[in-house]
């Protein structure tokens, strides 16, 4: 006997225009990225974005307080994605060594995958007033936090095998970081068409050996 009850057509209809709703949300936030990177936020208008969007203004207050939030919402949701793929490179080896580089690769993977994110994301700490609601702030605060805490752990790991030298794990995950947001940014400047993944062994390099002779 088939105890398998069909589901209800209403849950059906429910899921989806839940998908329909999902996908209209994805293609505001991929609209305004392309919007935000372009103008600046302060330029960037709601208009602007429906209509990158082919959407009326007031279907992006369905999803968005205001701009704001959605600017906030744009960058969240690409560093949620980034962190993500960061910490999965950094836990992917037992060598910490080859988890850092792992992870500068990934992290320059993705910019090369979302370069507009990228550009919003290095641009916000210069902004004078920054425009985020407190809780994205917030989250933003936390990722970064979280982030750092990975790369310390990933060092941590590396001292312990002795596959690194001594020193405090936070000032190293600081040293690491500022290598590859450099890098990132002088990329970003110079607006070229080359990959900055091809930079990749480069900032491991540089992060693990400094600019000495590599050992033969």
């Amino acid at each position: 006997m088939n105890t398998d009850s069909p589901t209800p057509p209403s849950r059906r209809i429910s899921v989806v225009r839940q998908k329909a709703k999902d996908e209209q949300r994805r293609w505001i936030v991929n609209a305004a990225e392309e919007v935000f990177s372009e103008s600046g936020y302060h330029d960037a208008s709601l208009t602007m974005i429906a209509r990158r969007a082919e959407i009326a203004v007031g279907t992006i207050y369905l999803y968005f307080r205001d701009k704001s939030d959605l600017y906030g919402c744009v960058l969240l949701e690409r560093m949620t994605q980034m962190v993500k793929a960061f910490e999965s490179a950094l836990t992917s080896s037992e060598s910490a060594a080859e988890c850092l580089r792992r992870g500068i690769h990934a992290q320059f993977a993705f910019h090369d995958a979302n370069r507009t994110f990228f550009e919003i994301f290095l641009h916000q700490h210069q902004v004078q007033q920054s425009p985020l609601h407190k809780e994205h702030w917030e989250e933003m605060e936390a990722l970064k936090l979280h982030n750092l805490g990975v790369i310390e752990d990933c060092i941590l790991r590396g001292q312990s095998r002795v596959e690194l030298k001594p020193g405090s794990p936070r000032l190293l995950a600081v040293a690491y970081l500022g290598i590859t947001l450099q890098m990132t940014r002088q990329f970003i400047r110079e607006n070229t068409d080359a990959l900055l993944i091809d930079s990749a062994d480069f900032a491991a390099d540089c992060f693990l050996y400094g600019a000495a002779s590599l050992p033969q």
